[in-house]
């Protein structure tokens, strides 16, 4: 696949976009007839409003394919909103069984800019998050960015059930964390405008998620009483000189988004299960890096990871 030749601006691709739901030209012969290989939403998901179908097909295609197929700004216009947006997303776990179908997702991404402004939650592919690794390999395929991100992740210790969801404040959401990591994401889009794609579809796209790395589970004695705001997280790239990020959580604390979470995914799935883990936020900003980059972040006190891109 191309390399991507301008990210900065979130452009990372040219010409023009093929329709959503049609085959995308020079595909091979064994994929001519597009009813042959494309789901049929209708049965795959029934949840999904037919105007959302073009969406799914876009991203579908661009999955299929390793290589972004259609622009976001096209399809957008045809949701009505963040629910079909989160129902194409659904729609396309389903197909592609990114998490079974009878629980709630085991890993999500929340977070937000601040804490007077909505918070967005996202389900992640399972299949796409690694463990148990210092240093991730390359990602692949890489369709717009490879964007880094440096955070927090925070595990559910039991069950949460709607009901108790719906009664937690947050101490009490905090009490039901039974571990902490560092966490790094890798950042991608499968929109051909990149970041500049519409909120509605990145959001169908899994809120431009590519991948996940997380460190060892710890205790959380080691984030009893922590002073978030002097927090640090070093990130070097490529082993130069170090940039230091002091209390740069949008949020001020990574739990605080911890109610608002659990009580999102309880509604959408009736309950939250022990085991299911958050990352809550970047510290450094997202990192636009290049092929062959090699990204490290450091939490001081908590520990680090490294990323090669």
């Amino acid at each position: 696949m191309p390399e991507k030749n301008d990210c900065q601006d979130g452009w990372c691709a040219s010409g023009p976009a093929p329709f959503a739901n049609t085959p995308p030209i020079g595909l091979a012969p064994a994929l001519q007839d597009q009813h042959d290989v494309l789901p049929d939403w209708s049965k795959q998901a029934p949840d999904l409003h037919e105007d959302a179908y073009a969406m799914a097909d876009a991203l579908w295609w661009s999955r299929k394919l390793g290589a972004s197929q259609a622009l976001g700004a096209d399809v957008a216009p045809l949701l009505r909103g963040p629910d079909d947006a989160r129902a194409v997303q659904r729609a396309l776990a389903q197909t592609y069984g990114w998490w079974p179908a009878d629980r709630a997702p085991r890993y999500w991404k929340s977070g937000g800019p601040g804490r007077a402004q909505p918070l967005v939650h996202v389900p992640l592919p399972e299949p796409g998050v690694l463990s148990g690794l210092a240093e991730a390999p390359p990602p692949g395929p890489v369709f717009q960015l490879r964007g880094a991100e440096a955070e927090i992740a925070l595990r559910i210790g039991s069950a949460v059930s709607a009901e108790q969801a719906a009664a937690l404040d947050h101490a009490a959401a905090l009490a039901l964390v039974d571990a902490w990591c560092v966490a790094l994401e890798w950042v991608d889009v499968r929109w051909r405008d990149g970041l500049k794609a519409p909120a509605l579809a990145q959001l169908a796209d899994g809120q431009c998620h590519g991948g996940l790395l997380l460190g060892d589970w710890q205790g959380m004695d080691v984030l009893q009483g922590r002073d978030w705001s002097a927090q640090t997280c070093v990130v070097t790239l490529n082993g130069g000189a170090p940039q230091v990020f002091t209390g740069t959580h949008s949020l001020g604390d990574p739990a605080w988004l911890l109610r608002d979470w659990l009580q999102h995914v309880a509604q959408a799935y009736g309950s939250v299960p022990a085991g299911t883990v958050v990352t809550t936020g970047t510290w450094c900003g997202c990192m636009q890096l290049q092929a062959g980059d090699r990204f490290h972040a450091e939490f001081a006190g908590l520990g680090a990871l490294a990323w090669q891109f």
